[in-house]
């Protein structure tokens, strides 16, 4: 567990020093104001490069919550193109308006359904870490860097061994953001996000496939 106080990780019991720790000059510097994708475009990627810093400074900054959402649209689209394309264009491809209406209602049913499943399971490893590990975050620091993140899951269109890869990123990621967010061990947050992750894959292949 980590002190909510002094930020020592910790087992059982630990000597407080009842001082926060500093914030480097990166750390604490304010957002950029104004329309700045570029900048968290670098956020999302240092965040899946286990960058602390970038994690943290994105769970106290709202608008990382609406780039956020933005990215995880974008990369829901770019899986469902890699996806979800093929089998429409075998079924209508002799009606071309058939097409363009099936990607149109694929499109919005795919971004509701993967909405879903992602506050599910966000707030699923929040509620187990707050209820059984004395998490100190709140929800909203919590998916604010994480929905910069969840793009690599677009390495589900790797041929193969795409999956597996998404697969152990997200988990990675997951990992990082809920030990240095909610304030739980690594092992603690490992266990979580694994174990939500497997529940999750094992329900997608259990439950019939959404056309």
């Amino acid at each position: 567990m980590k002190c909510s106080v002094c930020g020592m990780d910790y087992g059982v019991s630990h000597n407080c020093s009842g001082i926060a720790p500093l914030q480097t000059p990166e750390e604490a510097a304010p957002p950029p104001s104004g329309f700045a994708p570029s900048y968290y475009l670098r956020l999302a990627f240092n965040i899946v490069r286990w960058d602390d810093v970038s994690i943290r400074r994105a769970s106290r900054d709202s608008n990382a919550l609406f780039y956020g959402i933005a990215l995880w649209a974008v990369s829901v689209t770019i899986i469902f193109l890699g996806t979800g394309v093929r089998p429409l264009l075998q079924r209508f491809a002799a009606s071309p308006i058939a097409l363009i209406i099936g990607l149109i209602f694929g499109m919005a049913f795919i971004l509701v359904y993967m909405g879903v499943i992602v506050v599910v399971q966000l707030g699923l490893c929040h509620l187990i870490a707050k209820w059984f590990l004395g998490a100190t975050g709140r929800f909203p620091e919590v998916i604010r860097p994480l929905l910069l993140g969840w793009f690599v899951n677009c390495l589900i269109l790797v041929p193969y061994v795409g999956m597996l890869a998404a697969g152990i990123a997200w988990t990675a990621v997951l990992m990082l953001v809920f030990e240095e967010v909610d304030g739980i061990g690594r092992l603690q947050a490992f266990g979580i996000s694994a174990g939500i992750n497997i529940c999750f894959i094992v329900l997608q292949y259990a439950l019939p496939a959404p056309h």
